[in-house]
């Protein structure tokens, strides 16, 4: 499949070289250390180790840095807790994503995944009620004046510095274009799942629906943002949880959304690092379906990132929108721009919307 090393080579995976590989050429323990924290795989080191994917010397080391350093504190979860329990109390209904989502149904223990902010879903008719309750946990609303490509979510902080917590308030699971209404708010909360370690009530996306979200994240990538192989894992360990008859169902839904191309990208890469079951005729059928989808695109344009942008703007529907989101994208209100960049001067906001202009395109 020819798009699997063209998708390797800009996911920051080398699709002729194993985890060891990669490993073994970097100088000493610390640097091995900090590349495996950074694609995220410090905090499953059991799994890794119990594949043979890291020196067994190594995961030793990675073991007792966990112990002191694990990737998400128990602070940190029991914040995740309290905020989700804060939406139950008050009756919106919201559906967990990502990271947290995955930390606490497909991860042996909820601090092995890592994650930086609690991403959460709420029905576009209850944004209102979803803001309410963050403000009444304490929470504050990352910028004064919204800005920059429009993206359906919104950031909420508690506290300052480091130890702040992020809740991301969502409406969309996606933000590009061609990807951003392939599943419905109403969907996700009829097939979604408890999480009882979450507390009583919460819920979060059935496993197919977590999977194809985290197919559409690997491709969702206007600006070429780095991705971290720990993507791939979450992937991996998804598909290890379903059934056959998941699998037979979510192999029905992709082809139905036009995403089966994206699909069969994603789970091939993620067979390619971590041997994920996932059978070749099954890839194959899906990237049969996939040449004809337009989001298929997406494949071949993953690391161009001038190209991604003009692609992305083609497919946002209607001249009105089109035109807003190129506004909204390179010239972001000056009350947005002065806090995002930090400038007062009316010189410093002129070089920050240059540097904006530069950095899209």
């Amino acid at each position: 499949m020819a798009s699997l090393s063209a998708g390797l080579r800009v996911g920051i995976v080398d699709s002729n070289e194993s985890i060891k590989d990669q490993l073994s050429r970097l100088a000493g323990t610390a640097e091995q250390l900090r590349w495996l924290a950074s694609h995220r795989l410090v905090g499953p080191i059991d799994i890794l180790e119990a594949r043979d994917l890291v020196p067994k010397d190594l995961a030793l080391i990675a073991r007792k840095w966990v112990q002191t350093q694990p990737p998400a504190s128990d602070e940190q979860i029991r914040e995740e807790r309290r905020v989700l329990q804060g939406f139950v109390e008050a009756s919106v209904n919201t559906v967990v994503l990502k990271g947290c989502l995955l930390a606490h149904s497909v991860y042996p223990t909820p601090e092995q995944r890592w994650r930086a902010d609690l991403d959460i879903l709420v029905d576009p008719s209850a944004i209102a009620e979803g803001r309410n309750v963050l403000k009444s946990l304490g929470y504050r609303s990352m910028w004064d004046v919204a800005g920059g490509t429009p993206i359906p979510q919104e950031s909420w902080l508690l506290g300052e510095g480091p130890n702040r917590k992020v809740v991301d308030l969502h409406w969309k699971v996606r933000s590009h274009p061609i990807l951003r209404d392939r599943l419905s708010f109403e969907e996700q909360w009829r097939e979604s799942i408890e999480l009882p370690l979450l507390g009583d009530g919460v819920r979060g996306q059935c496993q197919a629906h977590a999977l194809l979200n985290a197919v559409m994240h690997w491709f969702d990538r206007l600006y070429g943002e780095p991705r971290p192989i720990g993507w791939l894992l979450d992937m991996d360990l998804l598909w290890r949880a379903m059934s056959e008859s998941d699998r037979s169902g979510l192999q029905i839904l992709v082809v139905e959304r036009e995403l089966s191309g994206l699909t069969a990208s994603a789970l091939g890469l993620a067979k390619g690092v971590f041997a994920t079951p996932v059978q070749d005729f099954y890839l194959a059928e899906l990237s049969a379906h996939g040449r004809a989808e337009k989001p298929s695109r997406l494949i071949e344009l993953d690391g161009r990132r001038w190209r991604s942008v003009w692609f992305a703007l083609t497919v946002e529907p209607g001249l009105g929108p089109k035109l807003s989101r190129l506004r909204a994208s390179l010239f972001p209100p000056k009350a947005h721009m002065k806090q995002r960049y930090g400038v007062r001067s009316e010189f410093g906001l002129t070089l920050a919307y240059l540097k904006r202009v530069w950095a899209r395109f």
